[in-house]
């Protein structure tokens, strides 16, 4: 097979992804999916996680992780944060010695909160630790998929691999500007989640543009101060695309999953079920239980995280939460 590029995850990211990276080079997506395979390889759609966007026929797809790993020159691990170790443990011997690596997935682990790049890292064999980078920025699939303008960030350790990466992804709508503070990338990535969170509960409790502007105000501080005691390079990152962008879209738009789930708890606390069903990806849910605990133990002020937390895993009523908080600011 010549040089191609292989995407771990045929989700709604992942085939996005192969879209425009389709305009370079073939792509071979891997999914565990059967049905999923077969539209992609006989109907050159996915209308399971990408509705109404056609795959180009230099896409296809395969149920054998070692036979999309084998020979690329790209793999994106584009798959949920709680299978992460599992897939790149499974793709790390079929990796080519120069083969770059890409995480899409965002979160952290729950135990060593390491965010999901060093999570693959610790299967990579020693000559693509150094290819390594993560992805983050405001980037609804289905957006970018059909080419409406937008910007993300790439982070690696190396700029030069991050650069690699953004032109074998690149298009004139899809732009990727590179970095190499990889922890406030993947940071950002994390954290959004969280807050979107609070700004569905927002939504929800129906409390309105003013009291949005001011959750979205909070939580850029709160996220400025947990970065940092995270290992962030600096404050830039939270000014990002991965920062700042990712926040605002994810925060706001009717296609993000936790904003959804901060809004429907609002309305069905019955719906908090959901928070322990693998077949749900509500990322959010998974970074509050790991970064509450941590912002304790560190007395880092961080109401907003801390209402979010109450809310999930304690019951307490969204709406009262954010009147409160707002209160006492």
């Amino acid at each position: 097979m010549p040089k191609h590029i292989a995407i771990l995850g045929a989700g709604n990211m992942g085939t996005a992804l192969a879209v425009c990276a389709a305009r370079h080079t073939p792509v071979v997506l891997w999914s565990i999916e059967s049905e999923v395979i077969e539209q992609i390889s006989q109907k050159h759609e996915n209308t399971k996680y990408l509705a109404g966007v056609r795959l180009p026929r230099v896409i296809r797809a395969t149920a054998r992780i070692e036979e999309a790993v084998r020979g690329a020159q790209l793999v994106i691990v584009a798959v949920p944060s709680h299978v992460v170790e599992t897939v790149s443990r499974q793709m790390a011997p079929h990796l080519s010695r120069t083969a770059l690596v890409l995480n899409i997935a965002k979160g952290v682990d729950e135990k060593s909160l390491a965010p999901m790049i060093d999570v693959v890292e610790d299967e990579l064999p020693r000559p693509n630790k150094k290819l390594l980078a993560t992805l983050s920025g405001p980037s609804i699939a289905t957006e970018f998929a059909a080419g409406q303008p937008t910007v993300v960030n790439v982070a690696s350790r190396s700029m030069s691999v991050a650069r690699r990466v953004a032109r074998l992804l690149e298009t004139p709508t899809f732009r990727l500007r590179p970095t190499t503070d990889v922890v406030g990338t993947a940071l950002g990535g994390t954290l959004k989640n969280v807050y979107a969170l609070a700004l569905g509960m927002c939504d929800g409790a129906k409390l309105g543009a003013n009291t949005k502007a001011a959750l979205i105000t909070l939580a850029i501080e709160e996220m400025n101060r947990i970065m940092r005691a995270l290992g962030a390079r600096s404050t830039d990152a939270v000014y990002s695309f991965a920062g700042l962008g990712d926040l605002f879209v994810t925060g706001t738009s009717t296609h993000s999953r936790n904003r959804s789930f901060g809004e429907e708890i609002c309305l069905d606390p019955s719906c908090r079920l959901k928070m322990n069903d693998p077949a749900q990806t509500i990322e959010g849910v998974r970074a509050v239980r790991a970064l509450a605990p941590f912002a304790k133990r560190k007395k880092i002020d961080a109401p907003l995280l801390f209402l979010v937390s109450r809310v999930l895993f304690s019951g307490a009523n969204p709406g009262r939460e954010i009147r409160k908080t707002i209160s006492r600011i």
